[in-house]
């Protein structure tokens, strides 16, 4: 059975203000030798999976930098933990980023940590049933977004042929599966 590793010590190593990398230093109790790691800690991240009354799936398409292409996904970002509940910053993004919203609470699907091997930060996942456009969408000035509508019954070939590849959009749309919300 897997014990946890005591911290030794830990060091900032790098501040880009939207994340900062640790190097912590951790001892085995398997072996009792101590080793380092480096940890990114952000923020949490919100996802949200929004469905029209017709069966749709609201999604963006943006271009992504890290990847240097475009990505489909569901809207999300950063959740302004200090000022916001998770799902009221789930909300958000997707008002922001689609112009939809929905006058029923949304339904937390679950909570997954996106990289645990690497990144400290978790990511909030929730459903949001029946949303309409209700306004234009308000894209931070970093963000190039197309709104794009899509047949629930198109997810699984869009996943297959690596249309849809973004890791968090996977999992939601794993947890939406699993708990059979379509």
């Amino acid at each position: 059975m897997t014990r946890p590793w005591p911290l030794l010590q830990s060091h900032p190593v790098f501040d880009a203000g939207i994340f900062r990398v640790f190097r912590d230093r951790a001892q085995s109790p398997r072996t009792g030798q101590a080793r380092d790691f480096h940890v990114v800690h952000m923020v949490d991240w919100l996802s949200v999976l929004p469905l029209t009354p017709r069966g749709e799936v609201v999604m963006v398409r943006q271009y992504r930098h890290g990847s240097r292409r475009d990505s489909l996904e569901l809207p999300g970002g950063l959740h302004d933990g200090v000022a916001e509940q998770p799902a009221q910053g789930a909300a958000r993004e997707l008002a922001e980023e689609t112009g939809y919203a929905t006058d029923q609470p949304l339904q937390m699907l679950g909570v997954v940590h996106p990289q645990p091997a690497l990144l400290a930060n978790r990511a909030w996942i929730y459903l949001a049933r029946n949303v309409n456009r209700s306004a234009a969408p308000r894209p931070d000035a970093g963000e190039d977004i197309d709104v794009v509508l899509l047949d629930a019954a198109e997810i699984g070939s869009r996943v297959a042929s690596g249309e849809i590849d973004n890791a968090m959009t996977l999992a939601a749309l794993g947890l939406a599966r699993i708990g059979g919300h379509f």
